[in-house]
């Protein structure tokens, strides 16, 4: 059986592909991103508690801070 990180890595890799044949400049790319994220906060909102999409929206968040922060000067 194949592990939830495993899993994980293999949706990452397929939406980036999506990312790469879809769109042509980084405004596109952004907007991606954003309707990404709403997909994901209303994935959140069917499938889980209010409680635990808080907390999973407040660890996404952590976890993009820290993705972007190294490259803030």
């Amino acid at each position: 059986m194949e592990t939830a990180e495993a899993r994980i890595q293999e949706y990452f890799t397929n939406l980036m592909s999506i990312v790469d044949q879809s769109t042509t400049s980084e405004t596109d790319q952004l907007l991606m991103a954003g309707a990404m994220m709403a997909v994901a906060k209303t994935l959140y909102y069917e499938n889980l508690t209010e409680k635990d999409v808080n907390q999973m929206m407040d660890v996404n968040l952590r976890d993009l801070i820290n993705l972007v922060k190294p490259t803030i000067h």
